[in-house]
């Protein structure tokens, strides 16, 4: 595919029609409600300072998810066909669930879906019986894999001095975290298309992007290659006492 040809389908189909923007809208409401639920006061609750972190966590929260859909839609174009992001209703529920019962320490961030349709008119003398196994699982990482590479060009700004300490760091976080939840192995999550598609590859994809953030959270350490290391050894290990095993 020639450059040309991908620009002309980003200005063509990369736009959100009107029912993503407002499932868009309530992701990151409810997102942001979730990721700022212990910052409504110190000693007390205050809603001054609750609502100016509400309205902090909104944009943070709307630059993460925008990043992560935004990296499927392009890999989908590239590949000759169009996601569009379904919200995920369980998901919003569970995750204001969670954040209640814990006192805002476990912040389950995934609520949305995707949902694949082949660009017949780009597909021409190529494959046209939809999308496969392969394509939506590629599609799906597309998601994860952008939030990745964001978090790490944030961490890059926020040491060259350009993004300030704290907004580098909740970008930061955020977006790795946000990667991993929607790595989780259930429908309709990203996850569950890895998973469906090779098992030992999503053991090495969650593997690495689990360890790294466990890394970051625990450990205050920032190493990819690390990362990809524990990456290899949860494909080793779920391939020699679960993969080897298996017979269809």
């Amino acid at each position: 595919m020639s450059l040309r040809n991908y620009i002309d389908k980003l200005k063509r189909y990369f736009g959100f029609s009107r029912e993503e923007w407002l499932n868009f809208c309530i992701v990151v409401l409810c997102m942001s409600i979730i990721y700022s639920w212990t910052d409504w006061g110190v000693q007390r609750f205050d809603p001054v300072i609750g609502f100016r972190n509400l309205l902090t966590a909104i944009v943070f929260v709307g630059i993460t998810v925008f990043v992560h859909h935004a990296g499927q839609r392009m890999m989908a174009l590239l590949l000759g066909f169009r996601a569009e992001q379904r919200l995920w209703w369980h998901g919003l529920i569970i995750g204001l669930i969670l954040v209640m019962l814990t006192n805002g320490k476990i912040q389950f961030l995934a609520a949305t879906g995707m949902l694949v349709y082949l660009l017949p008119a780009h597909r021409i003398g190529a494959f046209r019986y939809g999308p496969n196994l392969t394509t939506v699982a590629k599609i799906a990482l597309g998601g994860p894999v952008l939030n990745i590479l964001f978090s790490a060009l944030i961490k890059s700004f926020e040491w060259a001095g350009i993004l300030s300490p704290e907004i580098g760091t909740k970008l930061f976080v955020l977006n790795i975290s946000f990667a991993a939840w929607n790595l989780l192995p259930i429908p309709p999550l990203d996850g569950s298309k890895v998973f469906f598609y090779s098992r030992l590859t999503y053991a090495f994809m969650f593997g690495s992007i689990a360890s790294y953030v466990l890394m970051v959270y625990f450990l205050n350490y920032y190493s990819y290659i690390i990362a990809l290391l524990f990456g290899a050894l949860t494909w080793l290990i779920f391939y020699i006492f679960f993969e080897s095993k298996w017979r269809p």
